[in-house]
């Protein structure tokens, strides 16, 4: 699976858009999700870049010049560090990509200091909730918000650093 699989972290114009298209590809088959959930992600995305400057870092996984998966740490101050728009197409799924991704991600905070970890999911992801407590995070809370498609769950994911 590792034939022209690549990772970067250094972002080029396009990359955005990809990141975007990626999430609406993936998760619209999971249904309730569709264009509003891309609009919801594309609002994420500017607000990185737009109002937290891009202090972070992002990881593109890419087959050859296809974007296949992703992940992100958004630095948020006090040493808090929160996880971004993890993806993996279902054709990449069952090999570990996801998870390696994510470590990266969780090693990248270690590495700028940070004491805390968090993430934000909602409902109908239960591969993903697996793969975050089997990395080590903890559900914090669990609450309903009005999102892209009005009112969903929505469940803050933490790990600690220290």
């Amino acid at each position: 699976m590792s034939a022209n699989l690549t990772t970067r972290t250094h972002l080029r114009p396009g990359d955005l858009g990809r990141i975007i298209a990626l999430h609406g590809e993936v998760y619209d088959p999971l249904g309730d999700y569709g264009l509003p959930f891309e609009a919801y992600v594309s609002g994420t995305i500017a607000e990185y870049f737009l109002d937290n400057s891009a202090d972070g870092q992002v990881w593109l996984l890419e087959r050859g010049d296809r974007l296949v998966g992703c992940a992100a740490i958004a630095l948020r101050g006090d040493n808090r560090a929160q996880l971004r728009w993890v993806v993996l197409r279902p054709t990449e799924r069952g090999h570990g990509l996801g998870k390696r991704l994510v470590r990266d991600a969780i090693q990248y905070c270690h590495d700028k200091g940070c004491h805390c970890v968090f993430l934000e999911t909602t409902d109908g992801l239960p591969e993903s909730q697996a793969l975050y407590e089997s990395l080590g995070f903890a559900v914090k809370s669990e609450t309903i918000e009005d999102l892209w498609a009005g009112k969903r769950p929505l469940t803050r994911m933490e790990m600690s650093l220290r």
